[in-house]
């Protein structure tokens, strides 16, 4: 079956005002990206990742262009059902987890479901699959200043998938992390994303990490370029 385009964004531009001049983020961008396609997006410092995650999310609204996830225009959104989407169909992971510190790994990963909605019942069972899936229900009760970074990831791993969304957003997943913590938690990531047929946009530094996306995007200058084929790693 062919996969049907999640992502579209057609003419994207961001600019903001810094130190009293514009500064140009995103140029005119555009991107299609399939249901299902886990793709890995380089570009240095400062490049504008973070900011292209914000505007597909919906958290940045574009100056000018289109932005449509899973059928929905969200240039055509008011805030509150921004909100409410995002809430609803994504999942966003960050590079230094953003745990909440005063719940435990369980509480940090019920918390978005009850936003959602869910019975307490679902909640209950819910949290524990996921921290079952993720290979920490032994922390269960643990608060994030007792676990190791690894196990911190797999709690935001846990929490930004609780829900199924359609769309996941991994910012520098592995930046904090060693290399071996870092793989395991990839692999972790990729196979629970696949298992709900998710759709992954993974914003890393890591060559490594980009090598086992479906696809390899940089962004430089306000603009994307795919990466063809094998080239240096």
């Amino acid at each position: 079956m062919a996969r049907s385009e999640y992502i579209l964004l057609d003419d994207v531009h961001r600019t903001y005002q810094e130190a009293g001049r514009s500064h140009a983020v995103l140029k005119g961008l555009s991107l299609a990206m399939n249901s299902g396609e886990i793709i890995a997006l380089l570009g240095r410092s400062g490049s504008g990742k973070s900011t292209l995650l914000n505007v597909i999310s919906g958290i940045d609204k574009p100056d000018q262009g289109q932005v449509v996830v899973n059928g929905i225009d969200l240039t055509a959104l008011s805030e509150r059902e921004l909100t409410l989407f995002r809430r609803e169909h994504i999942g966003f992971i960050y590079q230094f987890f953003n745990l909440i510190p005063t719940l435990t790994a369980r509480e940090n990963i019920a918390l978005v479901l009850e936003l959602n909605g869910y019975s307490p019942t679902a909640v209950r069972e819910i949290s524990q699959t996921m921290l079952a899936a993720v290979d920490l229900s032994q922390a269960a009760d643990r608060f994030p200043d007792r676990m190791s970074g690894g196990e911190q990831q797999r709690v935001a791993i846990a929490r930004a998938l609780a829900h199924s969304p359609g769309l996941v957003l991994a910012d520098e997943l592995t930046g904090t992390l060693d290399a071996e913590t870092g793989q395991l938690v990839l692999k972790l990531l990729q196979k629970l994303v696949s298992d709900q047929g998710g759709t992954l946009l993974l914003v890393t530094h890591s060559l490594a990490v980009a090598k086992t996306a479906d696809r390899v995007l940089t962004l430089e200058d306000g603009q994307l370029a795919e990466q063809e084929g094998s080239f240096a790693w």
